[in-house]
């Protein structure tokens, strides 16, 4: 018995698919705002972190081994959340006008 070699046939890509055809899914203004104000947040704790671990002096929060590691990280994301929603990095607002 012989097999016959048959061409592979894939499923062609349908265009209505938003990724497919090029465009994205319509995501609501406040969405987008709310994802661009998130990735701000993500921004601004992240220069936190890093001028933290600039710093030469103790911070009077403890060791690393006491939990003063969380407690920095709390108040280091708790700082980005209120630098974001004042917003005077700009990223949430370049975003969501390049989102338009």
């Amino acid at each position: 018995m012989e097999l016959a070699a048959r061409p592979l046939s894939l499923p062609r890509i349908r265009s209505e698919w938003p990724l497919a055809s090029g465009r994205t899914p319509a995501i609501d203004a406040a969405k987008q705002a709310e994802v661009a104000r998130q990735f701000e947040t993500i921004i601004a704790e992240t220069l936190l972190r890093s001028a933290r671990a600039a710093t030469l002096g103790d911070d009077g929060l403890g060791t690393d081994d006491g939990g003063g590691a969380n407690v920095r990280a709390m108040i280091d994301h708790a700082r980005a959340e209120a630098i974001a929603r004042a917003a005077p990095l700009g990223v949430a607002r370049l975003l969501a006008d390049a989102a338009r």
